[in-house]
């Protein structure tokens, strides 16, 4: 083999090497952004306010059999009431953005309205929730958080569950920093 062979094989290999360098940090960027971190539905309890009557059951009816959290509301209450499903132990840190991805179902369609809040006796929102209109067949959910406030402890609020006696489910939860 000469030499000039030798070099455009080199110089090929190195313009290979510099693709992988150039494409590698498109696929890699989700993960320098922060891991994604599950959300186990398990994790989840139910609160209901003023009069109002749900019951919650985890169960495998998520569309791919993992676990999901079914919440029945049978009656709305009186005037301020409220049925919501809260997560703790999720800490939120001021001036990020996150993701909470998962999927939902409800019979019949209903709003639900998804919040990052402080877990101590404050119970304030860190951000701005999302309104979310979720359909009677399963769906994917996606909701982007920009904190303002430190929640720690902090904890992931669905509420706004019991507009209307309906059923809600949801799985497959996860949050990651953007």
């Amino acid at each position: 083999m000469n030499s000039r062979s030798q070099e455009l094989k080199t110089a090929g290999r190195m313009r290979s090497l510099a693709l992988v360098l150039l494409v590698l940090p498109l696929f890699a960027a989700r993960y320098v952004c922060g891991q994604e971190t599950r959300i186990d539905v398990g994790q989840f309890h139910l609160e209901t306010i003023e009069g109002a009557e749900a019951h919650a059951t985890i169960n495998n009816d998520a569309p791919d059999g993992q676990k999901a959290v079914m919440v029945v509301v049978t009656k709305i209450g009186l005037e301020f009431w409220s049925v919501e499903l809260r997560a703790p132990g999720i800490n939120f840190e001021p001036g990020k953005t996150y993701e909470v991805k998962f999927q939902s179902k409800s019979s019949p369609k209903q709003f639900i309205y998804v919040v990052p809040e402080k877990a101590d006796g404050n119970q304030a929102s860190v951000a701005e929730g999302t309104t979310l209109q979720i359909p009677d067949q399963w769906t994917e959910c996606t909701v982007l958080f920009h904190t303002t406030e430190t929640a720690n402890p902090g904890r992931l609020t669905l509420s706004g569950l019991s507009a209307n006696p309906a059923s809600f489910w949801f799985a497959n939860f996860s949050l990651s920093e953007r």
